[in-house]
C-alpha cells in the first residue's frame, strides 16, 4: 500500500534524466510535520504546495500563489504525492521531462493540522498551523465540487493576527522572491542548473558553498565578511526560566552551564567572541577562538558558552573567574550547542534537532578546547539527576523549534537552586578589614528603576574580598542609587554607582521581593546592569496551555522583548535597507529610554503599514489587534468625551511597532493630572531657506528669556527642521492658564526681533522667519517624543541633546537610525534622567 502512494511521482519521471529524488517512503509521523512551497517555473508559472503526511508530501498546485489576505481565494489544483526528500530539491528539471524548469525552495517549515488529517481531507475542509519562514498563521484548504477531473481545491488565508488586507498584501509575493534557503532568484537558480545537489545537501557535507554568480560579484561579498555577520546575528537567543522541567517528546534537554554566554562569528579564518552585552572579548578566550578558527568551515556563526573546571572536575563560576584573573587561558573551555550559519547559509530558519545534527558533524574534528554540548531525550528525574552531578540546572528546547534572537518559551531553563546576576549598589564593609567588603547590596531593574533586592554577605573569600572593595570604591556615590529605601545594618552602607554585576545564588525571594540565604558567586562584565532584571520562574503549564500560535524567529519573522514583528523584511524607508525589523530592533533598544516620556500619557501615533512611501495616517484611538500592553481612555473636556490612548509598559511601544508604527507623539500632562500639563514645549520651525545655525541662535534665546523667569529648559533635535524646548513644570496650572503664558512669551519675542521670528501660524507671515509654535501647549495638542523616529527620509530621530552638544549639530535630522551608537545612547541617558529629575514651579 506504501508504494502505491509514490507510484505516480514515480511513473511521471525518468530517474537517468531528471536530479529529482526517487520516490521513496519516508517514516510516518504525526509531530514535527514538515510543509514545504516550491516555486516552479514550467509550462505555468505556480507554486507548489506541500503537507507531509503519511511519509509523503501531499501536494497541491497554487497558480497564484499564496495570500495573506483572507478575502483571496487562490485556486489549488491536487498533484500527485511528492517523497519527503523532495522538500530539499530546488535546481532545474531537465528538458522533456515532466515539469522542466528551474525549482526554488520559496518557504519551509513546519505544520500542525487542527484535527485529524484524513478525516479533514475526506470532509473536504483541512484547517491547519504553519510556522514557516514566510506562511504564518493559520490556512485553510477547501476542497471545489465541480465537474473537472483534476481535484480542485481552494487555499484560504485564516482571520488571525499575520493575516494583511488588500492593500497590505499587494506586493507581498513581488517582495518575496528569493529561495528562503539559499536566498537566490529564479535566475540564479536557471542558470546555475545544480539539480539536486542544492546548497543546503553541500553544507551537510561541509564542503564549501562558493557564492551564487551574479552580475556584480562585489555585491556579493559582505554577506560573508565578519561585520556582516556581527550585524545579520545581534542578539542570543534566551531561555524563560520556569518552575519544572517539560517531560513530553517535544523537546530535547542540555546541561545548563555555569560561564560566560559567548557568540562566535567565523569568517576566511578570523574569530570574534562577542558577549551577549555586545562585547568583543577574543582577547580573553584566545584558546576558544584559535580552536574555533581551525573548524572545516568557511564562515559560520556558533552559540557556546565557555566554562571552567573547579577541584572536583565541575564546572564552577568562580572557576572560571580565577582562571580569567590569573590570565590562564588553559583552563577554559567551550560547550558549543547551536549553529546560526554555515558557508554562506543561514540556518536559522532549520529545526533545531536539524542544526544541531549539522554541528555535531563540525565538531567530530575538533580539537583543543571546544566541545559538542550533548543532549538527552526527555526522561523522568532528568533535573535531579543533572543537580547530582552538580549541574547548575537544565536548558529545554523545543525540537522542532527555529532561532529566534530573542527570550522566548522554545527554550525554558529549570535550574537546581534560585540564582541570578544582580546589580551592585553598594557595600558594607567588613568588621576585621575596613577594606574589604562584608556584604553586598544588590537590586535589579524593575521598569527602569534600580530596585532593592537584599544583601549577600558570604561567598568570598578574603583575598577576593579586598579585590571587590578596590573596584567597588572607585565607583563611590553619596546617594543611595535604589528607588526604595534600604534597611538599616549593622555599619554604615557606602554607595556606589549601578554598574557592577555579580552572580548570586539563593533559596529564595520573600514576600518584600528580597532574596534570602543569598551566596556570593563572582563578578559578571558580560552583560549592561540595564539588562538585569527580577527572574521569576514561570509556570510551565500555563505557558503549554496557551493555545495562541506562536511565531519565531526566522527569515519571516522576528521577536523582541516577546513582541512577534511580522514581516520584518518589509523595507520601510524607500531607497534603504531599513526594514520593519530593523525598526522594531531599534525600538526595542531605546524603549528603556523613552518609555518614560510615554509612561502615564496619553499619545497619538503615526502608522505607516506599506513603508513611509506609502500611505501614513494618524491614529489616537484604539482598535482591535493593536495590542495588550495598548490601553483605552475616554476623556471629558468641556462636556465632550473623546477616545484616546496610552501604553501601559515598555511592551505596548513594540507592539505598535509591530502594527506599522514610525512615529510616537504625546501630550504635556499626565493620566494622573491629565487636566494639567507637567511641560511646556516650545518647537522652532524654520522657513525654508533659514539656515540651522540660526535655528540654534532661537534656541538659545528662549533659553535667556526663560532663565530671566526662574525655567531651566532642555532642547531636543526634532528629527525635522527644528529644535524644541522643553520646560518641565509641576502640574499645578490648567491648560488655559500654561497656553496664555506660552502665547505671551512667544509674541513678546516675535514684537521684539520682527525680523527674526513670528509667533502666527500664518505661512504667509512666516516667510524667511522662523515661527516660535507654542500651539503644542493646549488640551489633546501633541509633541514628537524623544527618542522616536521620524517618517521621513534618512529614517531621523527626534533626540534630546545638552545646550553644549546643541551648538555641534549642523542640522536637527542629525541623529539617524544609521548613526546611533554607545556614546549617543549614553549621553541621551544622563540628559533624559536630569530632565526627568526636574520639576519647577511656574510663576504666573
Amino acid at each position: 500500500m506504501s508504494r502505491d502512494l509514490l507510484k505516480k511521482y514515480n511513473e511521471k519521471r525518468d530517474f537517468d534524466i531528471t536530479a529529482e529524488p526517487k520516490g521513496k517512503v519516508g517514516k510516518r509521523a504525526k509531530t514535527n510535520l514538515r510543509f514545504v512551497i516550491q516555486l516552479h517555473e514550467a509550462t505555468r508559472t505556480h507554486y507548489d504546495f506541500r503537507l507531509e503526511w503519511h511519509g509523503v508530501m501531499k501536494s497541491w498546485a497554487v497558480a497564484k500563489g499564496p495570500s495573506y489576505d483572507p478575502a483571496d481565494k487562490r485556486l489549488a489544483v491536487r498533484t500527485e504525492d511528492h517523497p519527503m526528500d523532495y522538500n530539499d530539491f530546488e535546481g532545474v528539471i531537465a528538458e522533456k521531462q515532466y515539469g522542466a524548469g528551474p525549482v526554488m525552495i520559496w518557504d519551509k517549515g513546519t505544520w500542525k493540522p487542527e484535527d485529524d488529517p484524513d478525516k479533514m481531507e475526506k470532509d473536504g475542509h483541512i484547517t491547519f498551523t504553519i510556522e514557516g519562514g514566510r506562511m504564518k498563521g493559520q490556512w485553510h484548504l477547501v476542497r471545489m465540487h465541480t465537474p473537472d477531473k483534476r481535484e480542485n481545491w481552494i487555499l484560504i488565508k485564516g482571520k488571525d493576527d499575520f493575516a494583511l488586507n488588500k492593500i497590505e498584501n499587494a506586493d507581498f509575493l513581488k517582495r518575496e522572491n528569493t529561495s528562503i534557503v539559499t536566498g537566490r532568484t529564479m535566475d540564479d537558480i536557471r542558470k546555475a542548473g545544480l539539480g539536486k545537489t542544492t546548497e543546503r545537501t553541500k553544507a551537510l557535507k561541509l564542503e564549501p558553498i562558493k557564492p551564487v554568480s551574479k552580475p556584480n560579484k562585489e555585491a556579493s561579498k559582505p554577506t560573508t565578511s565578519l561585520d556582516a555577520l556581527l550585524k545579520q546575528y545581534d542578539e542570543p537567543e534566551l531561555a524563560t526560566l520556569v518552575d519544572q522541567t517539560p517531560e513530553d517528546d517535544a523537546w530535547i534537554h542540555e546541561i545548563k552551564f555555569d560561564g560566560y554566554r559567548l557568540m562566535a562569528f567565523v569568517s576566511d579564518g578570523k574569530v570574534v567572541l562577542r558577549t551577549r552585552g555586545k562585547k568583543d572579548w577574543t582577547h580573553k578566550f584566545e584558546s576558544l577562538a584559535k580552536a574555533i578558527a581551525a573548524l572545516n568551515v568557511e564562515n559560520a556563526v556558533f552559540d557556546l558558552e565557555a566554562c571552567a573546571l573547579d577541584g572536583n572536575g565541575r564546572i564552577a563560576f568562580g572557576a572560571l573567574q580565577v582562571a580569567l584573573s590569573n590570565d590562564e587561558p588553559e583552563k577554559i573551555e567551550g560547550w558549543i550547542f547551536d549553529l546560526l550559519h554555515l558557508n554562506g547559509e543561514a540556518l536559522i530558519q532549520e529545526t533545531l534537532i536539524d542544526r544541531k545534527a549539522l554541528l555535531e558533524l563540525i565538531l567530530k574534528e575538533a580539537k583543543g578546547p571546544i566541545h559538542y554540548s550533548e543532549h538527552f531525550e526527555s526522561a523522568p528525574d532528568l533535573l535531579d539527576k543533572a543537580c547530582k552531578i552538580g549541574a547548575e540546572g537544565l536548558v529545554s528546547k523545543k525540537k522542532d523549534s527555529l532561532y529566534c534572537g530573542c527570550r522566548t518559551k522554545d527554550w525554558v531553563k529549570s535550574k537546581c537552586g534560585l540564582e541570578q546576576e544582580f546589580v551592585i549598589g553598594g557595600l558594607m564593609p567588613g568588621k576585621a578589614h575596613d577594606k574589604a567588603i562584608g556584604a553586598l547590596l544588590l537590586g535589579y531593574y524593575k521598569n527602569n528603576k534600580f530596585t532593592y533586592a537584599g544583601k549577600v554577605g558570604t561567598g568570598f573569600a578574603r583575598e577576593l574580598a579586598h579585590e571587590i572593595y578596590q573596584k567597588l570604591i572607585a565607583l563611590k556615590t553619596d546617594k543611595s542609587p535604589f528607588l526604595d529605601k534600604t534597611p538599616r545594618g549593622l555599619r554604615e552602607y557606602i554607595y556606589v554607582r549601578p554598574e557592577k554585576l555579580c552572580e548570586v545564588s539563593f533559596t529564595e525571594w520573600t514576600r518584600d521581593g528580597r532574596i534570602r540565604h543569598a551566596s556570593f558567586k563572582g563578578l559578571r562584565e558580560d552583560r549592561s546592569p540595564k539588562a538585569v532584571v527580577e527572574e521569576i520562574p514561570q509556570s510551565l503549564k500555563e505557558m503549554t496551555n496557551d493555545a495562541k500560535p506562536r511565531m519565531k524567529a526566522s527569515a519571516g519573522s522576528v521577536a523582541f522583548n516577546g513582541v512577534t514583528i511580522t514581516h520584518p523584511e518589509r523595507i520601510v524607508y524607500p531607497d534603504t535597507v531599513i526594514t520593519k525589523g530593523k525598526v522594531a530592533e531599534y525600538y526595542a533598544k531605546v524603549t528603556p529610554l523613552m518609555f518614560p516620556f510615554v509612561d502615564k500619557r496619553l499619545i497619538s501615533f503615526l502608522r505607516c503599514t506599506d513603508g513611509i512611501g506609502g500611505e501614513c495616517f494618524f491614529q489616537r484611538t484604539a482598535m482591535e489587534g493593536l495590542g495588550s500592553s495598548v490601553k483605552s481612555k475616554t476623556v471629558t473636556h468641556k462636556v465632550n468625551k473623546h477616545e484616546y490612548i496610552y501604553v501601559e509598559d515598555e511592551v505596548g511601544i513594540l507592539q505598535l511597532a509591530q502594527m506599522g508604527t514610525i512615529e510616537f507623539h504625546a501630550w504635556q500632562s499626565t493620566l494622573e493630572h491629565e487636566g494639567k500639563p507637567d511641560q511646556i514645549i516650545f518647537d522652532l520651525d524654520p522657513d525654508e531657506g533659514i539656515p540651522f545655525e540660526a535655528v540654534k541662535l532661537a534656541a538659545e534665546d528662549i533659553r535667556n528669556r526663560l532663565e530671566k523667569v526662574g525655567l531651566v529648559s532642555f532642547p531636543r533635535l526634532s528629527g525635522g527642521k527644528g529644535v524644541h524646548i522643553v520646560v518641565p513644570i509641576k502640574p499645578e496650572h490648567e491648560w488655559d492658564e500654561i497656553k496664555e503664558f506660552t502665547r505671551e512669551f512667544s509674541e513678546n519675542m516675535a514684537r521684539e526681533v520682527p525680523e527674526a521670528y513670528v509667533a502666527n501660524m500664518s505661512k504667509k507671515k512666516r516667510a524667511g522667519k522662523i515661527f516660535i509654535d507654542f500651539f503644542r501647549n493646549d488640551f489633546s495638542s501633541t509633541a514628537i517624543v524623544p527618542f522616536s523616529l521620524r517618517a521621513r527620509a534618512g529614517a531621523s530621530i527626534a533626540w534630546p541633546v545638552t545646550w553644549t552638544e546643541l551648538k555641534k549639530y549642523k542640522k536637527a535630522n542629525a541623529i539617524t537610525l544609521e548613526n546611533i551608537d554607545t556614546k549617543l545612547l549614553k549621553n541621551a541617558e544622563k540628559v533624559s534622567a536630569e530632565f526627568l529629575k526636574a520639576s519647577q514651579k511656574l510663576k504666573l
